[in-house]
Parts: structure tokens; sequence; C-alpha cells
């Protein structure tokens, strides 16, 4: 990240958080310290900790930065999507290119997967883990319901929570077979949301 110093406060929080997903990335969440992120966004030391004074306010902003990043990504994808009856075929081409565009950023899964558990151990950042994968089933609920699902809401929770895995899974695929493993593996998963009848998810 040398040689990228952004000016003003927004611009810099920013950069900041986006260098705290390379250093989770790289040495995970034991690995994320203020003197960390301060390296790899080639800041002086101290400047992350004037604008995240402790490594809560630190890990609760990673959180929020992350969340807005994934819900928006999967809100721009659904948004244009046919019903699940209408076309499958649209749908997992676009979720796989969206699976696939993550997968290209690996320490962005990393850290959604870590963020992800640390708030299960830390009980401020559980609401906002919890709102953003909400967001998230929000988001799918919407496709659901258009092709005419009974529980839209549950069969989407399953959904995304099939996704969040299958996108964790590929990054131990080589880069050239990471494609073929998430079109096999989507595939699957939203044949089964649309096979599954009301009796055996209610």
């Amino acid at each position: 990240m040398a040689g990228s110093r952004p000016s003003g406060t927004q611009a810099r929080q920013e950069h900041l958080l986006q260098c705290a997903i390379q250093v989770v990335g790289r040495a995970g969440l034991r690995g994320l310290t203020h003197r960390a992120v301060d390296r790899e966004a080639d800041l002086p030391e101290g400047t992350c900790s004037v604008y995240y004074r402790t490594r809560l306010a630190l890990l609760t902003a990673l959180t929020e930065f992350v969340t807005a990043r994934l819900t928006s990504d999967v809100a721009e994808m659904t948004s244009s999507l046919p019903d699940l009856d209408e076309d499958p075929n649209v749908v997992v081409d676009q979720t796989t290119a969206l699976l696939l565009r993550w997968s290209e950023e690996p320490a962005l899964l990393v850290t959604m997967g870590d963020l992800s558990l640390e708030a299960v151990r830390t009980p401020s950042l559980r609401e906002d883990a919890n709102t953003w994968r909400e967001q998230l089933v929000d988001v799918v609920a919407v496709l659901v319901e258009r092709s005419c699902k009974p529980q839209p809401h549950l069969r989407a929770q399953a959904v995304v929570a099939s996704l969040e895995g299958v996108a964790l899974s590929a990054l131990v695929y080589p880069a050239a077979e990471r494609e073929d493993y998430l079109r096999s593996t989507i595939s699957m998963v939203l044949a089964g949301l649309a096979a599954a009848d009301s009796e055996s998810i209610g």
C-alpha cells in the first residue's frame, strides 16, 4: 500500500480499513493491531489509533466496512436477476461471477469469516455481524419471493449460509479451478432451493 496516502478523514479511514483487511487476510485477527495497520497503510505510527482508539473500535469499524461492501455487491447482483424458475442458468452465472470476484480478493473473504467467528466471542460485535447477515438474507429473500416460494426468509437464510461457506471453501482451490467449483456448487445450492417443498423446510 506504500505510496498511497489519501487526504481527508473519510478517505483516510477507508484506506486504513482496506489495509486492515489485508492485515487480517495475511495474519488473521491475532495480527490486527493499530501498528500493523499503520505499517500496511504506509502511515505514521499512531495514525490508526487516532481514528480507532481501541482495538474493539477498529474491529467494529472493520465489521461495518466489510458488511457494507458485501451487502452492496449482493444487492447490485440481485437487482437484475430473473426468477429462479424463469431462468436458473442466469442466476447461477451471476452468482458464480459474484463469488468468483470475491475469491479474487481472498483477504476480504478471510476477514469476513474471521469477523463472523469473532462476533461469537465478542458480544458487542454480534449486532453488526447479525445485521451483515440479515441484510444479505433480506436481499436474497426478494429473489425467492419473486419465485413464489413459501417461507422466503428461511430459504434465503439457508442460501446465504451455504454461499458464505462456498465462497470461503473456494479459496483452497487453485485460481484456475475456482470457477468450475463455484459453478457446480452454486448450481446444487440453488437447485435445492428451487426443489425444496414447504414441508421439508417448515
